[in-house]
């Protein structure tokens, strides 16, 4: 394999070609592939990002990629690696591999994230293990032997996700209890039901994710363009099917959305509360109000995306939930 390093700011032309090559039989391609191309948007005509990729080729056939990008709002000793994509074969992936650390430390850069597209906003994390279930509407979609041979480097840190589904999904009504929304009642806060999103309600939920997740793992902060381009209000109207959002007086101070995927099963994505708000219930309250009106509307089966381990709402029951996909994100120390 011959590795060809880019010009600055562009990832290979050659790569959509790959992709499709790989996983254009899946069922959301053209939607991971939009996904895509916002990240390369993200990556290379930014001023907060500079990206350096590296091509691998098999004649003139691309059969590998990398990018190491760095990103302005990280430590100037952190960069991202993403657009990975290798043939599961040692010695193409270590060509691959020494290239981006070989650039990293010239650069001073002795941290590696990834895989990250750009940025956690973006697609990030890579498949650790599934059982086959057809990827989702957003979902990372990449081989699972990826890690395998990214784990092989030795990361510093590993930090783990899940997705899994329940149908049908009424024990989670009797775990738990109504008296989770009467407790929320009690305490002050209200909930809505939001199917329409507007400018002002993406600008507040872009003002909540921020204070939530700004701790996390390899969080940088996005500005108002950028949450924007990303969060456009036609992809969310696209893909939204209902917002709960959480108040308090005239406050929103929590929220979760769902996305339908099909006339039987809704996707519910991670629920987000303001810190100071967490440790309430509020987040069964919200669990508890999602399911009962999906059940009362006909839906059987509930996926639960991208759910980290650990998190602030590990106590959300597992019961009858089945973990159909695990994912990981890495950390390298070079």
């Amino acid at each position: 394999m011959r590795i060809d390093k880019l010009a600055t700011n562009t990832i290979s032309e050659d790569l959509p070609k790959l992709l499709e090559s790989k996983y254009g039989g899946h069922k959301h391609f053209e939607y991971f592939m939009s996904d895509m191309e916002r990240s390369r948007l993200f990556c290379c005509e930014n001023d907060n990002t500079s990206t350096q990729s590296f091509a691998g080729y098999n004649g003139d056939k691309l059969i590998a990629h990398v990018s190491l990008i760095k990103n302005k709002r990280l430590s100037r000793f952190e960069a991202f690696f993403g657009f990975i994509e290798f043939p599961d074969d040692t010695e193409s992936f270590n060509l691959l591999w020494d290239s981006l650390v070989n650039e990293a430390r010239s650069l001073g850069i002795s941290i590696l994230k990834g895989p990250v597209n750009g940025s956690v906003w973006h697609q990030y994390r890579c498949v650790t293990k599934s059982d086959g279930t057809e990827p989702f509407t957003a979902e990372p979609i990449c081989e699972p032997y990826y890690f395998t041979h990214l784990v092989s480097k030795k990361p510093s840190a590993e930090i783990q996700y899940y997705s899994a589904y329940r149908e049908p999904f009424d024990i989670v009504l009797r775990l738990i209890d109504r008296k989770a929304l009467e407790k929320m009642s009690g305490l002050g806060f209200t909930m809505n039901e939001i199917k329409d999103m507007t400018p002002e309600l993406l600008q507040t939920i872009a003002k909540i994710s921020r204070s939530v997740f700004s701790q996390n793992w390899g969080y940088t902060e996005l500005d108002e363009k950028e949450f924007i381009q990303l969060y456009s209000l036609n992809k969310m109207s696209a893909h939204l099917n209902s917002l709960y959002a959480l108040y308090r007086g005239g406050e929103m101070i929590g929220f979760c959305s769902t996305s339908e995927e099909d006339k039987k099963t809704l996707i519910l994505k991670t629920i987000c509360i303001l810190p100071k708000y967490q440790g309430l219930d509020l987040g069964n309250a919200l669990a508890y109000k999602i399911h009962q009106d999906a059940k009362e509307r006909g839906y059987t089966r509930m996926i639960y995306a991208l759910m980290r381990e650990g998190n602030s709402i590990k106590n959300f029951p597992k019961e009858e939930a089945v973990i159909f996909r695990h994912y990981a994100a890495l950390e390298f120390k070079i």
